[in-house]
């Protein structure tokens, strides 16, 4: 062999050297970034929170949680979608973004992406339910009481969402329509914006993920929860489905999602380290004190129940001939 030939050997060992040390290098080896659909303090954020301390602390690599609330979750699900499928950008959103209008393909025509086709699902975090509260100032102490008078006053009473399109939005939607009642929507950029006025008497309904607190402390009035069963935090307050509302019955959850792509390895060993921090003390007590119960972490029950949502929302869509622009 010339001395040519064995100088080009040498150099194609080495890159294949070099390629194979880059795919078998130990994951992760740098800070991964958690980016959160949310305002911090949030159920959503909480989780994050909870993920990235033991990211931190069992994988010795810095997660960062990146709050990037607003335009119903758009602004958090383009960059999210737009990362690097390496598994160090990391999303994790809830089905008031991921599954409403965001999961129905054509419904926004301006958001360039379709979930979940764009995300690889990590695990649900946490699952909840969506509890129908009203304002002290409405006056009303009942389910029925709200009903007849929003039949009263059709179109006067305000019902709040997390954004236009959000499954807040959907929900709404479907109690105008099992209800029979005209409500007003009034969209915000997140959860703790509403309470505000929920409280304040500026708006008059809203459906709530954690809104234990205050009914605990009355400041608000709960008026049915959207599970099949009463919720083990809630005790005595009715599902709708046993006040009359037929078959509303939609699970509220968060969950960690990586950009479609991303390697089957790297999303393995995430669910792994999640699953194993949803089973913590800590995360068991987190998750419950906001009325959440913490989620399964793995890849197939997340995906199985976006589907679910999907084909729920994207009717809701349909029947009530909503459109929307992303």
């Amino acid at each position: 062999m010339t001395k040519w030939s064995w100088t080009a050997a040498i150099v194609f060992l080495a890159a294949i050297s070099s390629g194979a040390s880059a795919q078998t290098e130990p994951y992760p080896n740098k800070p991964v970034r958690i980016i959160v659909d949310s305002a911090a303090g949030s159920a959503t954020d909480v989780s994050a929170r909870l993920m990235a301390d033991r990211l931190t602390q069992v994988w010795g690599q810095q997660a960062i949680v990146i709050n990037q609330p607003g335009a119903g979750g758009s602004i958090a699900v383009r960059a999210a979608s737009q990362a690097a499928p390496d598994g160090y950008t990391l999303y994790v959103g809830a089905a008031s973004t991921f599954t409403a209008i965001k999961g129905a393909p054509g419904v926004a025509p301006n958001l360039p992406i379709e979930l979940p086709r764009d995300f690889a699902p990590i695990g649900e975090t946490g699952n909840s339910v969506y509890t129908l509260c009203a304002s002290k100032e409405l006056g009303v102490k009942s389910f029925a009481e709200m009903v007849a008078l929003a039949k009263a006053k059709p179109g006067e009473l305000k019902i709040g969402s997390v954004g236009i399109g959000s499954a807040h939005h959907l929900i709404d939607e479907m109690l105008k329509a099992a209800a029979g009642i005209e409500l007003t929507h009034v969209p915000y950029r997140g959860e703790a914006p509403s309470i505000v006025d929920l409280l304040a008497g500026r708006i008059d309904l809203m459906f709530l993920t954690t809104a234990k607190p205050l009914i605990d402390e009355n400041r608000v009035v709960g008026l049915g929860v959207t599970s099949a069963e009463e919720w083990f935090n809630l005790p005595g307050l009715k599902p709708l489905v046993q006040l009359g509302l037929k078959d509303f019955v939609v699970p509220g959850w968060n969950g960690l999602l990586a950009p479609k792509g991303t390697p089957p390895a790297v999303v393995a060993k995430l669910s792994d380290a999640l699953s194993a921090t949803l089973r913590t003390d800590a995360a068991i007590r987190a998750f419950n004190a906001m009325g959440f119960k913490p989620g399964p972490g793995t890849p197939d029950a997340m995906r199985l129940q976006i589907e679910s949502d999907m084909r729920l929302f994207t009717t809701v869509i349909r029947e009530r001939n909503l459109k929307f622009d992303g």
